[in-house]
């Protein structure tokens, strides 16, 4: 049976066509093919075989390998058998072409190794032979297009070697109508182009091979805005034939194609390189270089440009120059002096050479010293109005003499390398493009495909990093594969994690780019910059640069200083360093596999060790489970509590991307430790969606080591992330589990102590009087036990409950005695705080109040308890309020809720609402105040919470009777029914109903000005 997908999809049996029924089994078999003798899972036969997938998309499949198993027929035919991750197509004693292609191809190339021509070259005809078209035609899809388009860059590359081997065997005047063609249907395909200039040349037609240099570079130019590569350069210096001397500076072919109109007669050299048809993104740039050519004075203008590799400093310099030419009517000198490139640096002796033939100086009257050539150099610009662009500078040293000028002219200089200093200069440094500008680019570069998809652009230049080299590179891919639609370009970028760096056009691409700026660093330079690829967040900081290095911190001090002169990594913020996503993707793929795995390791004992330091305060029960952390010999250095929590929140995803890593690399201890010390921080960060993440994590490395100690640690803060998501059911497993592994651990505390997290639970179900109960019993064991701080936590809880039952007087009981106690705990003091500073204000102490939420605030911001702490924000707003000056309370609880709908979990909307809709109330802004608390009863449905709720409705009748003079009896009952269900007797039950009237007749019946509390 024989196979092919060259072509058309076929099928042959016997030598008769076999015909395959359906598109999607045709391209199951076709994906099934190309990797013959395989594994293809069922999700990757899904993707070819659809675009967009069905929900029967599975059965399909099966009916789609049913069929197949038919057509195929009997067993000594293929065989295509169910394995474990999907389906196997084995072929046996079949024939495919692209076995047959791949291996012909091979053998071609052995043939030709061994100087075997002709035979190398029939056998290269005969592997092509086997094309009978576009590869897999007529079955487009997303999938099956990146693979079609494999096929056609092996039969392309394949044409390039045997047309090469074509010419080494003197066959070059029958091959250029064959190269013409290819050419023509490859406009940018660089060796072509070469081959085709190599046949003219030999052909004896060497003005035709110049004209292919001439068309290949303006395309370039345009397409790409790139300068033809070495090939073609060299190619160039064949058709015009080198000099005797064999001076290859001097007779360097121009870096850029030549002007589109010849240079006019006269004295007037023009050298300048075609500019690029359109720059996109850069007219602030172009505003500052043409301001300050315009300066007056007698010596020229200094322009210097830098940037990192592909950012398009060349095209902005060629762009400036071109626009400042009627200024500058003189001269337009260009050289290119190579200081980033496969050659050697041009010499200064070199480039003074160069730029005087350039004004048309005879060869003969050039000095041969370099003083000399300076002084010449001099005389010949002396009052002219020129323009010298010095493109890809080495350094300062290299450019210096050919700054000596004195004439009014202007001197554009670029560079990779931050120059040092010149006097009077612009110093520009290119940065990378905005979103919008880079999509306009990509739409210039490709088509209108662009602008048909906008989102689909949007993320294929953020993929490219904004670099305009790269999103010029996949504009051109794009323009030449007019059957692909932009979000299959963006699919195969985010698919292929080196994809971006790794597209090409006439062997430009971001990846050659970096490649040569790597390549001139020092080793030492060379080895942090690899590392550095490694850190998964791009930005990092010197600390963790030393721990992926294995340097001392000074020295890598001193080598990022170095990388950020080069413009490899980025200084943006004091003490903090940036890697562009495509160097770090470049970076990365030059590290080994042995130092990987070290440098890896080194950089997560890092990262734990700091977050030990910094968390320490927040981490009590994780850091049980976790310690001893071993000291790391690096890391950052905290000041106090506050500074290790704003270093916490600012590097969280950053702390996320450890975490996966760690998973990654199997590393179980590091992935089940550094959730852990990560997993608190989430809570009061209002981050629960990704601390569960962590858990989950943390739970699955624990189970896998074994140590039932962290997997109780998990589950214990697991279970309040739940609770802070209103899933309370999650929330009781997660708890008793912990409960039952720390009992089996022996560690009763913990057991015991993490009890007081079902009283959190029973409050938020409103069960409070079971709460009241556990809290009791709770107490007493703790007593029993000799663990005071146990018992004060467990306090804490039983006076939230009796607060919410309006029991206050018993809660601040409680509250009084549990205080003292927890004053070296943090958090645990500071949740205290909040709770008495509550009931204070409900026993109308308005001074004791002020006191003890002043010093909630300030202790919950030091520990990075953002929504705790807009939460006590918002009960001093009510403080005020109560206090006769609910404009000022208004402030701070707008201000509270702003903070708490910052935060992603939205715990603390419902609550804050209820405060901010009360006051509102007092000010009689009844209809805002019905917007609020309407937001607040809905959250509060949507988390179970019946407390939330009843306030809720209690302050939505308030606000009906003040906004509408409605009285809302029937909002009124059903809270009270609420709160009684809750345990609150019906008095207290009608004293929280009558509070926001309360609230209403004193503003209105004082009118007091602001007191100072406290």
């Amino acid at each position: 049976m024989e196979f092919g997908v060259l072509g058309p999809l076929t099928v042959i049996r016997d030598g008769r066509p076999l015909r395959v029924e359906g598109l999607h089994s045709q391209r199951v078999l076709a994906g099934l093919l190309l990797d013959a003798g395989r594994p293809v899972s069922v999700g990757q036969l899904i993707d070819l075989a659809w675009d967009e997938p069905p929900a029967t998309a599975r059965q399909q499949l099966r009916t789609a390998v049913h069929r197949l198993r038919r057509t195929l027929g009997p067993p000594a035919g293929p065989s295509l058998r169910t394995v474990r991750s999907g389906y196997q197509l084995d072929l046996a004693d079949c024939r495919f072409d692209v076995a047959e292609f791949t291996t012909g191809v091979a053998g071609a190339r052995r043939l030709a190794a061994a100087d075997a021509l002709a035979a190398a070259a029939d056998a290269f005809h005969a592997a092509l032979a086997l094309w009978r078209g576009e590869a897999l035609a007529g079955l487009a899809g997303d999938a099956l297009a990146r693979h079609a388009t494999r096929l056609d860059e092996l039969r392309l590359a394949a044409t390039e070697e045997c047309a090469e081997v074509e010419l080494r065997l003197g066959r070059h005047r029958r091959l250029v109508p064959q190269l013409r063609q290819l050419t023509a249907e490859h406009p940018l395909r660089e060796r072509f182009a070469v081959l085709l200039m190599t046949a003219l040349i030999h052909d004896g037609q060497r003005p035709d091979a110049i004209a292919v240099y001439q068309e290949h570079a303006r395309r370039l130019h345009d397409d790409l805005g790139i300068d033809p590569g070495d090939a073609l350069r060299e190619a160039y210096l064949d058709a015009i034939g080198r000099p005797a001397d064999g001076d290859p500076v001097t007779s360097a072919p121009p870096s850029g194609p030549p002007p589109s109109d010849p240079p006019p007669s006269g004295p007037a050299p023009r050298h300048l390189p075609r500019a690029p048809r359109r720059l996109i993104g850069r007219e602030p740039e172009l505003d500052r270089i043409a301001h300050a050519g315009q300066h007056p004075g007698p010596g020229p203008h200094v322009v210097v440009i830098d940037g990192m590799a592909g950012v398009g400093k060349s095209a902005l310099a060629l762009t400036a120059a071109r626009a400042a030419q009627a200024r500058y009517p003189d001269a337009h000198l260009f050289i290119d002096l190579h200081g980033h490139s496969e050659h050697e640096p041009v010499t200064t002796h070199d480039a003074l050479g160069i730029l005087l033939r350039q004004l048309e100086v005879d060869q003969r009257s050039i000095p041969d010293s370099g003083p000399e050539r300076v002084a010449l150099w001099r005389r010949r610009l002396q009052g002219q109005r020129t323009i010298v662009l010095l493109d890809n500078a080495a350094g300062s040293a290299q450019i210096d003499p050919l700054l000596d000028l004195d004439g009014p002219g202007l001197v554009l200089v670029t560079s990779r390398t931050r120059l040092a200093p010149i006097d009077g200069a612009t110093c520009l440094s290119v940065d990378l493009l905005d979103q919008r500008d880079a999509v306009a680019l990509l739409r210039d570069t490709a088509d209108d495909r662009v602008s048909a998809d906008p989102v689909a652009a949007a993320a294929i230049v953020e993929l490219c990093g904004r670099l305009p080299l790269a999103v010029r590179l996949v504009g051109h891919r794009l323009r030449h594969r007019p059957r692909w639609t932009i979000d299959m370009m963006a699919t195969q970028l985010a698919d292929a994690a080196r994809a971006p760096i790794a597209i090409s056009a006439e062997g430009t691409s971001a990846e050659a780019a970096f490649d040569l700026s790597y390549r001139q660093l020092q080793p030492r330079q060379q080895l942090l910059f690899r590392r550095l690829g490694l850190h998964p967040a791009g930005t990092f900081e010197v600390w963790a640069a030393a721990s992926l290095a294995d340097l001392p911190m000074e020295e890598t001090t001193d080598l990022l200083d170095r990388l950020v002169e080069v413009n490899l990594v980025q200084a943006d913020i004091p003490g903090q360093y940036r890697l562009h996503d495509l160097v770090r993707a470049f970076a990365a793929s030059l590290v080994t596999e042995p130092e990987r795995a070290a440098a890896v390791e080194r950089m997560l004992h890092g990262y734990l060790y700091a977050m030990d330091r910094a968390g320490h305060h927040l981490m009590v029960t994780a850091r049980a489970a976790v310690l001893p952390v071993p000291p790391a010999p690096y890391g950052p250095v905290f000041a106090d509590d506050a500074a290790g929590a704003a270093w916490a929140l600012a590097n969280w995803p950053r702390l996320m991307e450890q975490v996966r890593i760690a998973e990654q690399a199997a590393a179980h201890g590091y992935t089940a430790r550094l959730a852990l010390m990560a997993l608190h921080s989430a809570d009061v960060f209002g981050l629960s969606a990704d601390g569960l993440r962590l858990a989950e994590q943390a739970i699955a490395a624990a189970e896998t080591l074994g140590e039932d100690a962290l997997v109780a640690s998990a589950n214990h803060l697991a279970g309040g992330l739940y609770l802070r998501l209103g899933r309370y059911a999650d929330c009781r497993a997660s708890v008793e589990r912990a409960i039952h592994l720390y009992q089996r651990l022996g560690n009763q505390e913990l057991a015991r102590n993490l009890r007081k997290n079902t009283i959190i639970l029973l409050r938020h179900e409103g069960r409070h009087l079971e709460g009241v109960r556990l809290a009791v019993d709770v107490c007493r064991v703790a007593r029993e036990q000799h663990d005071p701080v146990g018992e004060a936590i467990a306090r804490v809880e039983s006076a939230a409950t009796l607060h919410q039952l309006g029991r206050h007087l018993a809660a601040q009981r409680e509250l009084i005695a549990a205080v003292p106690v927890l004053r070296l705990t943090g958090h645990a003091l500071s949740v205290a705080l909040g709770w008495l500073g509550s009931v204070n204000i409900a026993l109308g102490q308005h001074a004791a109040a002020g006191v003890v939420l002043t010093w909630a605030i300030n202790l919950k911001r030091q520990l990075g308890n953002l929504g705790g702490a807009a939460e006590t924000l918002s009960d001093y707003g009510r403080l005020l309020t109560a206090n006769g000056d609910p404009q000022a309370g208004l402030r701070l609880q707008q201000q509270a809720y702003d903070q708490a709908c910052a935060l992603s979990d939205g715990y603390f909307e419902p609550i804050i609402a209820n405060h901010l809709g009360e006051t509102l109330t007092v000010l009689g802004r009844g209809e805002e105040a019905l917007t609020l608390h309407g937001r607040a009863l809905h959250e509060a449905r949507r988390r179970q919470w019946p407390y939330e709720q009843a306030r809720a409705q209690v302050r939505t009748a308030a606000a009906l009777l003040r906004a509408r003079g409605e009285r809302a009896a029937a909002e009124r009952a059903t809270a009270v029914a609420r709160l009684t269900a809750l345990g609150m007797s019906a008095e207290a039950a009608a004293d929280v109903c009558d509070l926001p009237a309360r609230n209403r007749d004193r503003y209105e019946r004082t009118r007091l000005p602001p007191r100072v509390i406290g």
